[in-house]
């Protein structure tokens, strides 16, 4: 999983609460990538991104078609990136002055992961 960040967010042109995210994953590619749940992402906000090719607890993410439009990876939760199994339903947001940038790995934060975290991630 990487740093990304969201550069556009438009809604699914076939389905209600699914969005669109063009994100910034530190390279010249800003993949597509589908996601739903509650609307906190917004342009400008950082989010863990697992590419094509990522393995999470669930699974191998690769690139997919939703209702007809291509995602290239997964906005994940705290869930799925398996630091938090309780928060589930949301993308986590990372903060902002954690000095994170985009397409930083974030293979070994599991454990530090409340310092990087934005507190909109675990409201519940």
């Amino acid at each position: 999983m990487v740093v990304g960040e969201v550069i556009k967010v438009r809604p699914h042109p076939n389905g209600e609460h699914i969005w669109l995210a063009y994100v910034n994953v530190g390279t010249e590619h800003q993949p597509q990538i589908v996601w739903g749940g509650k609307q906190l992402v917004q342009e400008g906000s950082f989010v863990p991104v697992a590419l094509p090719g990522a393995r999470l607890p669930m699974g191998k993410i690769r690139r997919r078609r939703y209702r007809g439009e291509i995602s290239e990876g997964m906005l994940c939760s705290l869930a799925e990136l398996g630091w938090d199994s309780s928060v589930h339903d949301r993308v986590a947001l990372l903060d902002h002055s954690a000095g994170l940038k985009p397409g930083d790995p974030l293979d070994g934060f599991g454990h530090d992961w409340p310092n990087i975290v934005s507190h909109q991630s675990t409201d519940r």
